[in-house]
């Protein structure tokens, strides 16, 4: 493989590679410059008339350029089509770009040189990094979205009503885990601090299944009511449910239990109007 003598340019050719927005250049077989289009110039701050008669590495320089690595270099060995993304420096400047570099032949087929064409991806890359950015928050906001739905749906499956003047009830729907049981436990206690209630019915009638840590959550929301100053009544045990307390040994000694709601909700009153009739009574005395 020698040096090409005589690389006369068409002028229509000539005319056509200046037009190409990308960058163009053809070197022989010693990495001499033969042909440079405009686009190519420009982007390393030269005319074209500069960079003729040069060395490739001396006008374009890469982390590739007079290295094992060449592209032109790896083209020319290989016969084949080089592809790849790289970076060109101007000015102490990274530019990065998009390569491609081919063996040039000559009539008989043989290798006369590489023909390399590259294009600066600024923009581009710019453009996709403004899309990930985007597509990242996006992500973001849906997944904000979805927790503040799910905390919604919580919130809304674990509902604290006042049923009665002094009387809250907490009916319980659908699977309890941990994490729910806990949420329903400190809406209840909010709603007794708030209301001051003296009784509570809390309702599982809803609750397919109880495992061990949800039902000590359970006695521990009893307990927490009742060192509020509310008594609370359990209701709508199913007979699965019962056994499976039982299993577990679950301590229901000091847990009113009442079968329905409606139940509860005769005995919290009964007791309220008790109360309310001894306190009359108190303040008669005392009056």
């Amino acid at each position: 493989m020698g040096k090409i003598k005589d690389f006369d340019q068409d002028p229509f050719l000539d005319q056509v590679i200046n037009a190409v927005p990308s960058g163009i250049f053809v070197i022989d077989t010693d990495n001499n410059i033969l042909m440079v289009n405009k686009a190519a110039a420009e982007m390393v701050g030269k005319s074209p008339g500069e960079c003729f008669d040069r060395k490739c590495w001396e006008v374009f320089k890469t982390p590739m350029c007079n290295t094992e690595e060449c592209t032109c270099k790896r083209a020319i060995e290989s016969n084949s089509t080089i592809r790849g993304l790289s970076v060109m420096y101007r000015d102490g400047k990274e530019i990065p770009i998009e390569y491609a570099a081919r063996p040039l032949k000559n009539f008989e087929g043989n290798i006369i040189g590489c023909v390399e064409h590259f294009i600066d991806i600024s923009e581009r890359l710019e453009k996709e990094r403004i899309i990930v950015k985007q597509q990242e928050e996006l992500l973001k906001k849906r997944e904000e979205d979805i927790r503040h739905l799910q905390e919604e749906i919580l919130e809304l499956s674990t509902p604290v009503i006042e049923v009665w003047d002094g009387v809250l009830a907490l009916p319980l729907v659908g699977t309890l885990d941990s994490h729910r049981a806990r949420l329903a436990t400190e809406r209840l206690l909010e709603a007794i601090e708030r209301t001051r209630s003296p009784f509570v019915i809390i309702d599982i009638t809803g609750v397919p299944t109880v495992d061990e840590e949800v039902a000590n959550h359970i006695l521990q929301t009893v307990d927490a009511a009742r060192l509020m100053g509310s008594k609370a009544i359990l209701t709508g045990i199913s007979p699965h449910i019962a056994r499976t307390m039982a299993q577990l040994g679950v301590d229901m000694r000091n847990i009113i239990v009442q079968g329905r709601m409606s139940d509860a909700l005769h005995l919290a009153l009964s007791e309220f109007v008790k109360q309310s009739s001894s306190q009359d009574t108190f303040k008669k005395i005392v009056d």
